[in-house]
């Protein structure tokens, strides 16, 4: 009886590998929301000269660490995003956005520092779109 339960551990163990060899990852981006009557409201701010930036993150953490550093009012909150679904936003509703802001550090908001991971929406797009096909 127990050569039965070891062989069915075997033939488990190897149809969760099998499932783990077909996901593929997916790139994420962490946002600053908040709720919007059509879809999540992602935090942008003006650059000056006409010109706004949406601002994201590679990672949760740094993400974190900006919303508690300038302790956003209201309903805001730290939002996922799929490679994907960043794609459709800045098509989209926020195609008159002219700049991503990757990564800004706590206090950015404030203080108006160097914007050193400021790249276009449209290089941004290209990026998110190359990425997409590298990870199918």
């Amino acid at each position: 009886m127990s050569e039965v339960v070891k062989e069915e551990r075997v033939h488990s163990a190897s149809s969760d590998a099998a499932r783990r060899r077909g996901l593929c990852s997916v790139l994420l981006y962490y946002a600053i929301a908040c709720h919007g009557d059509n879809g999540p409201k992602l935090l942008h701010f003006p650059l000056g000269f006409g010109e706004e930036a949406l601002l994201l993150f590679s990672s949760w953490q740094p993400a974190q660490n900006f919303f508690l550093f300038d302790v956003f009012e209201g309903e805001w909150y730290v939002r996922e995003c799929s490679a994907g679904e960043l794609i459709s936003l800045l098509l989209g509703p926020y195609e008159g956005v002219d700049w991503v802001l990757l990564d800004p550090l706590p206090g950015y908001l404030e203080s108006r520092g160097t914007q050193a991971n400021l790249t276009s929406r449209e290089r941004f797009v290209k990026h998110l779109l190359g990425s997409q096909y590298q990870g199918a």
